[in-house]
């Protein structure tokens, strides 16, 4: 499973929020050596992270931060075209749209990095999976980012097609080069298939599943259990928590989430 966390339902994760800018600061601060980023009481923090970023991260079943995530729409601002614009050729199609959001601060910590076993390295693709999901509903047709080009043989050898679109440029920790991806049903098959699972990756809790469940890590077992089949029934209430979960996660229309909330107000009239 993979939080999506956006301006509607932050006020939810605040620890787990600055274990993430935290894990920014480690990676791009620390480890990268980009000193000219801002860090504030221990997080790496830009003026990106705004009322728009949509955060996707995963945590392991104790709530420890394994992989993260940052996207943001377009349409007012974005970091490749108005920060970086050298690493755009002439020729290119416009980097800021409605339909483009931009993919930056991608990160796994360094426990994640130490796991060993089946399994390892899938939740990267776990998360690009979630964030494709997540995009597509909303009528994104394409992402734009930059990656330095020491990762980019790792690029080609995935399923995830990511396009230059630009001459790659150098910079004082390396080369980086400006980055496209097309979203399609399509390449999200594609990913899905490559970490073995047909059911939606993504998940956006709410007040309601708090309400259910009681906290993140119950509301994330939740949903775990609802995504995996189970060879033997639980408890009742168990068993019809599973289903109404399943419900809301395969639901793209918002009547799930309608229920649940009738629910609420019929139990607190």
């Amino acid at each position: 499973m993979i939080h999506i966390i956006t301006s509607e339902n932050r006020h939810l994760y605040g620890p787990q929020l600055w274990a993430m800018h935290e894990e920014r600061r480690r990676q791009c601060v620390e480890k990268n050596g980009w000193v000219d980023l801002v860090v504030l009481e221990g997080g790496e923090v830009d003026d990106y992270d705004d009322h728009r970023a949509i955060y996707l991260l995963g945590f392991n079943p104790e709530m420890e931060l394994e992989v993260g995530l940052r996207l943001r729409p377009t349409d007012d601002r974005c970091m490749l075209a108005d920060k970086f614009p050298h690493l755009i050729a002439p020729d290119e199609t416009p980097k800021k749209g409605a339909d483009v959001w931009e993919a930056t601060r991608l990160f796994t910590t360094d426990a994640y990095r130490r796991r060993k076993g089946p399994g390892r390295g899938e939740r990267v693709f776990e998360v690009w999976a979630a964030a494709f999901e997540y995009a597509l509903r909303k009528g994104v047709t394409r992402f734009v980012g930059m990656i330095d080009m020491q990762l980019y043989p790792g690029i080609l050898n995935s399923p995830i097609d990511t396009r230059l679109v630009g001459i790659p440029r150098a910079y004082e920790h390396g080369v980086v080069a400006g980055s496209e991806i097309a979203l399609s049903q399509d390449l999200l098959d594609r990913v899905l298939e490559a970490v073995c699972r047909k059911s939606p990756v993504g998940y956006e809790i709410d007040a309601m599943d708090m309400l259910a469940f009681g906290d993140l890590s119950c509301v994330q077992r939740q949903v775990r259990r609802a995504m995996t089949p189970q060879l033997v029934a639980g408890a009742e209430r168990d068993e019809t928590l599973a289903a109404e979960t399943l419900f809301r996660l395969h639901d793209a229309t918002g009547r799930a989430r309608h229920i649940w909330s009738q629910r609420e107000q019929r139990l607190h009239a």
